[in-house]
């Protein structure tokens, strides 16, 4: 099992002339904290127009300098978007060569198309062009990396490129590992479909229902019609998580920034419903979360924590959800551990507790 940390970037006001600046540093000692307790992975998210709940708009630079002030854990992408007007595919396969290099072989390449009205709107992406926009990306990526070193041509639906050479090139070979943020059951078997590893970031999944959404994945990927000359056949499932010397001591410190969390990923969907219906593949979470709307913030969280749902408590009650997900097929826990207004020594705190008392029981 490998366990890995993302970073949403959660930055709360109030706000002072430093606030951001002093938010990026300490998450880059949070990072050098887990490569030394640990930690075999480090992602970021991508978001753009998320004041509070995410001010990590350009991860690229942001994963550059974790490499620069690490050892050993990868740097991952949880995700780069890749509809067209949030990142060309040429600039990502630039960019992904160069933080392979800077990072020494280290990088996992995360791509998804974004469900947040916000952020698609802001870029005028017309939602329904965002999955098939995501798929010739990735067919684009696939080719040229499969294509070693010469120069490449693409003549796609969305876009087109004459033959060129494109570099910097990974030093992974033929590239780096490839992932699908999976919310939808829908993007579990296109995630198997195209050989890619699967980042489970659907909340309100227990381990049962995990398992069966893994098994989904699975099959698809062994079903593949499509030429796979890379699998990457890796599970992460994404939990907040927050590790104390107690169960009480540890709901005491995240629990109000938990049910934070929940409540603005509600509110992603309630935007939706405001305007036009959801993407197909999205109403049973919507339901889901619709459910917990009408939920007090204690409901909500005790829901969470009776259910497994959410890693909070001892380590050896954390020990015991992470046996749940080890044993339906996950290969990593990605948690977020840095959210809301929890205070940057008890982000560290966590992180080094989990290192000594959760992770070796894994090993």
């Amino acid at each position: 099992m490998d366990f890995g940390l993302l970073y949403e970037m959660a930055i709360p006001r109030p706000w002072t002339a430093t606030t951001e600046h002093d938010a990026y540093w300490n998450v880059v000692e949070q990072a050098r904290l887990a490569d030394q307790s640990g930690f075999t992975h480090f992602w970021a998210v991508e978001h753009h127009f998320r004041e509070e709940f995410s001010h990590n708009a350009a991860p690229e630079i942001l994963l550059s300098a974790v490499a620069q002030h690490t050892d050993q854990i990868r740097i991952g992408h949880g995700v780069v978007l890749l509809p067209m007007n949030f990142n060309h595919p040429i600039r990502v396969a630039e960019r992904i060569g160069a933080l392979d290099i800077l990072s020494h072989g280290r990088v996992e390449f995360g791509t998804g198309r974004s469900l947040a009205e916000l952020e698609l709107e802001g870029f005028g992406i017309n939602p329904g062009d965002s999955r098939p926009q995501w798929a010739e990306a990735i067919d684009f990526l696939q080719g040229l990396w499969r294509n070693g070193d010469g120069e490449f041509e693409f003549n796609g639906k969305y876009f087109q490129m004459p033959s060129r050479p494109i570099v910097p090139r990974p030093v992974q070979k033929p590239h780096p590992p490839m992932w699908l943020a999976s919310t939808s059951p829908d993007s579990y078997a296109i995630a198997g479909e195209y050989g890619l590893g699967v980042l489970a970031f659907g909340m309100g999944t227990d381990a049962a229902g995990m398992g069966r959404r893994i098994d989904r994945w699975r099959s698809a990927m062994a079903n593949s019609t499509r030429d796979l000359y890379t699998k990457n056949e890796n599970a992460g499932v994404f939990m907040m998580a927050f590790c104390g010397k107690t169960d009480a001591e540890a709901r005491r410190i995240c629990e109000e920034a938990f049910v934070n969390y929940l409540d603005i990923t509600i509110d992603v969907f309630v935007r939706w419903g405001r305007h036009r219906e959801l993407p197909p593949g999205y109403e049973w979470y919507a339901k889901l979360l619709e459910v917990a709307k009408n939920q007090s913030a204690q409901l909500k969280f005790d829901h969470l924590v009776e259910n497994k749902m959410i890693l909070v408590g001892s380590p050896d009650t954390l020990c015991e959800v992470i046996e749940g997900f080890d044993g339906v097929g996950a290969t990593q826990m990605i948690m977020a551990m840095q959210l809301g207004r929890i205070a940057h020594e008890d982000v560290k705190s966590s992180i080094k507790l989990f290192g000594e008392a959760v992770i070796p029981n894994f090993r």
